[in-house]
C-alpha cells in the first residue's frame, strides 16, 4: 500500500525546497533511499508555515527510509515543533486533463 508523509514546521518554503533539493542531491544514485517524491508547499492561510509532502511505495519503505544516515541527519536539523502525519493511501481519483 502506497504510504504518504506530510511533514508540518514553521520556516521559510523556499529554504526547505533548498533543503530538500540538497537532501536529493545527497542520495542520488543511493538505492536505499526509499522516498520517491517531496512536494513543499506554504500554508496560504498560516503565512510562515511549510507542508512537506514525502510520498513512498509502502510504509515499510518509510520506515527503512527514516532510519537512514541521510535522513536522519535531515531530522536533526528540523525546526523545534516540527510535527509528522503518516497516511496510508487507499487510493488516488483523477479529476480533469
Amino acid at each position: 500500500m502506497r504510504f504518504i508523509q506530510i511533514i508540518e514546521s514553521e520556516g521559510d518554503a523556499t529554504q526547505e525546497l533548498a533543503d530538500v533539493q540538497g537532501y536529493a542531491e545527497m542520495a542520488r544514485g543511493d538505492d536505499t533511499v526509499k522516498v520517491e517524491r517531496v512536494t513543499v508547499c506554504s500554508d496560504r492561510n498560516r503565512p510562515g508555515v511549510v507542508v512537506s509532502i514525502a510520498e513512498f511505495a509502502s510504509w515499510e519503505s518509510a520506515k527503512q527510509n527514516d532510519e537512514h544516515e541521510i535522513t536522519q541527519e535531515a531530522s536533526e536539523a528540523a525546526p523545534d515543533g516540527t510535527t509528522y502525519r503518516d497516511l496510508d493511501v487507499h487510493g488516488v481519483v483523477e479529476i480533469g486533463d
